[in-house]
């Protein structure tokens, strides 16, 4: 793998902040460099583990990021690499993901899941044992104090617009961008209350374009391969039905950007669940080995 490394200007487009930590629309102060490297995480729950893999086949080409967006479960993995971006921090978010159990992040009690499925108006899971394994993760962390600027995407509950969080405490930041709806309950950060930011920008292209990125690297969460066994069972019918639509909205986003966007190959896997964590290791290996030979083959986009 060759050496080349992106290196983009300090001068970025200057942003307004809120107090909430969300960015306003940028200013003319200063323009955009010519070439700003983005890392875009998509969201995906346990099948983000696949960007692990990704992110150490960049890494391992040379490939910085001036600037990382992450949308719910890739916003975790964009936040962790951006306050270590190095192979070391890529051995501990790897060594973090093998250790994950489903109840380190999705304890579910049958007495919520009834009273979430008849409408009592609770969330299925509490966010309690996600919050303590950030926490521990993300101690006293703020989200500028990042090595790599990164830029956590969630969903403002009341208008369904996405929300990008730049500035505050981090771990308030990540479980507002991973609190999906009916699983999650809301996060309130400063005067709004966010859920998942999969909900409006499931792969944030637009919104690192916005921050200034000209070059996109798309980190995908791997996919779901399809089994004749499981075709006709409801819950996966809905998943594939809500997949579909979220690719379909992120293919229109993506050609609206006017740079470029550089998607890498998304991991097959037999996973069908986003809190089933059986398949992690598969995912982190054939993260790295699809992501290292699509770089081979596509050696005009290394920048």
């Amino acid at each position: 793998m060759g050496t080349a490394q992106a290196t983009g200007s300090a001068m970025r487009s200057q942003q307004v902040p809120r107090d909430d930590g969300a960015l306003g629309a940028p200013t003319t102060a200063e323009a955009a460099p010519s070439d700003t490297v983005g890392f875009v995480l998509q969201g995906g729950g346990s099948l983000c583990a696949a960007q692990v893999g990704a992110l150490r086949a960049l890494t391992q080409a040379g490939i910085v990021p001036d600037l990382i967006v992450g949308s719910s479960v890739g916003a975790l993995n964009g936040a962790l690499f951006a306050a270590d971006p190095g192979m070391e921090g890529i051995d501990r978010l790897e060594a973090l993901w093998l250790g994950l159990k489903r109840r380190h992040v999705a304890p579910i009690s049958l007495r919520t899941l009834v009273r979430a499925a008849v409408g009592r108006g609770e969330a299925a899971v509490s966010s309690a044992a996600l919050q303590q394994l950030l926490r521990f993760r993300f101690s006293a962390g703020r989200l500028e104090d990042a090595v790599t600027p990164v830029h956590v995407v969630a969903t403002d509950f009341e208008t369904g617009a996405a929300v990008v969080l730049s500035q505050g405490d981090t771990v308030s930041a990540l479980l507002a961008s991973a609190a999906f709806p009916g699983l999650y309950p809301p996060v309130r950060v400063g005067e709004r209350l966010l859920v998942d930011g999969g909900v409006s920008a499931d792969t944030p292209v637009l919104q690192a374009e916005a921050l200034g990125a000209t070059t996109i690297y798309v980190l995908p969460a791997a996919v779901t391969e399809e089994r004749e066994s499981q075709a006709h069972t409801a819950m996966l019918a809905a998943y594939r039905a809500l997949g579909q639509i979220l690719e379909e909205r992120d293919r229109l986003h993506m050609a609206a950007v006017r740079g470029s966007v550089l998607r890498l190959p998304a991991v097959p896997t037999p996973t069908a669940s986003l809190i089933d964590f059986h398949d992690t290791p598969h995912m982190i290996q054939a993260g790295y080995s699809l992501t290292r030979d699509w770089l081979a083959q596509h050696p005009a986009t290394r920048v």
